[in-house]
C-alpha cells in the first residue's frame, strides 16, 4: 500500500523500493499472482521515474509469473512502443489480445502501434474494433479522434 500512496502522490522515486520489498515477501510467501501484480505496480513506478529498461524488466517477471494476465502483456507493449521497438510491442499485445480480445485498451494500442509501423489498415481495423466492444467508453473517443487522424495524415500522434 505505501508504494500506491507514494505513487499517487507523484513519488515515485519513493514507490520503488516498497514495491520491491513487497514483491520480496510475496515471493517468499510463494504468492506468485501478487508478486506479479507487484511488480506491474514496480514497472508504473519505474517509467514514472524514468527508467524504462528496468520498468521492462519488470514486466518480464510480470508476465513470467503470470502469463495470463492480460495487463502485463498490454503495459509491456505500450512501453516498447514508447521506446520505438514496435516489433516487439506488436508480439507484446497481439498475446494480449488473445488474452483479453474484448479489451478496447488492446484493441486501441494494437491500433497505434500499427498506425506508427505504417500499416494504416490495420490500425484502421484495431480502431474500428474498439468501436465495436465499447462504443461508449473513453477509448472510443480516442478511437474516433485516431480513425481521423488516419483520414488526415495517416498515422496518430502519440
Amino acid at each position: 500500500m505505501a508504494g500506491n500512496a507514494a505513487l499517487a502522490g507523484r513519488e515515485a522515486a519513493a514507490a520503488i523500493p516498497h514495491f520491491e520489498l513487497a514483491i520480496a515477501d510475496a515471493n517468499e510467501a510463494g504468492q506468485g499472482d501478487i508478486a506479479a501484480g507487484l511488480e506491474i505496480d514496480l514497472a508504473r513506478a519505474l517509467v514514472a521515474a524514468e527508467r524504462p529498461e528496468e520498468a521492462d524488466a519488470a514486466l518480464d517477471r510480470a508476465r513470467e509469473a503470470a502469463p495470463g494476465d492480460s495487463r502485463a502483456w498490454l503495459l509491456s507493449a505500450k512501453l516498447l512502443r514508447q521506446l520505438g521497438r514496435l516489433m516487439e510491442a506488436q508480439r507484446q499485445v497481439e498475446q494480449a489480445a488473445a488474452l483479453a480480445p474484448r479489451d478496447p485498451a488492446v484493441g486501441l494500442e494494437a491500433g497505434v502501434i500499427a498506425a506508427l509501423a505504417n500499416r494504416p489498415e490495420d490500425a484502421r481495423r484495431s480502431f474500428e474494433s474498439v468501436l465495436l466492444v465499447a462504443p461508449d467508453g473513453p477509448e472510443a473517443d480516442r478511437a474516433r479522434a485516431y480513425l481521423a487522424q488516419l483520414s488526415d495524415v495517416g498515422a496518430p500522434q502519440q
